[in-house]
């Protein structure tokens, strides 16, 4: 999408709203990185939400392999600065990815949403630096 932008290019967005809410479960799942000449990895985004729901995830794993279920691997939480709601953007911080010098990093971001409830997520800007 692009309304609301906060600088006037695309962005993307995940909910599970579509005529009521529906039980989903959605991943945006990072290419293979390699963080292994790396001393100080890092990635930033910006983030905005509104509705009521499940939080988005923000997960790292090393042992992913690219294609298929990702609930077959192992995934560790990081930890971000999460907007407020109300479509406020806001950004992420500076997130430390040294704990993972190696090939094979995937990031990913992890939504869950009910039959009952849900929020519309929008993701922009997303910079990882290696």
């Amino acid at each position: 999408n692009s309304i609301g932008s906060p600088d006037g290019t695309d962005y993307g967005v995940i909910d599970n709203y579509n005529s009521g809410n529906t039980a989903t479960e959605s991943w945006l799942i990072s290419p293979s990185l390699d963080f292994s000449a790396s001393t100080t990895p890092t990635m930033s985004f910006v983030n905005a939400y509104n509705y009521a729901g499940a939080p988005l995830q923000l997960l790292i794993s090393t042992n992913y392999p690219g294609t298929g279920d990702p609930n077959g691997s192992t995934w560790s939480t990081l930890t971000a600065t999460w907007s407020t709601g109300g479509w406020a953007w806001v950004s992420s911080g500076v997130i430390d990815l040294s704990a993972f010098l190696q090939s094979n990093v995937h990031v990913a971001f992890k939504y869950t949403g009910s039959n009952s409830d849900g929020s519309t997520w929008e993701i922009d800007n997303i910079v990882v630096n290696g």
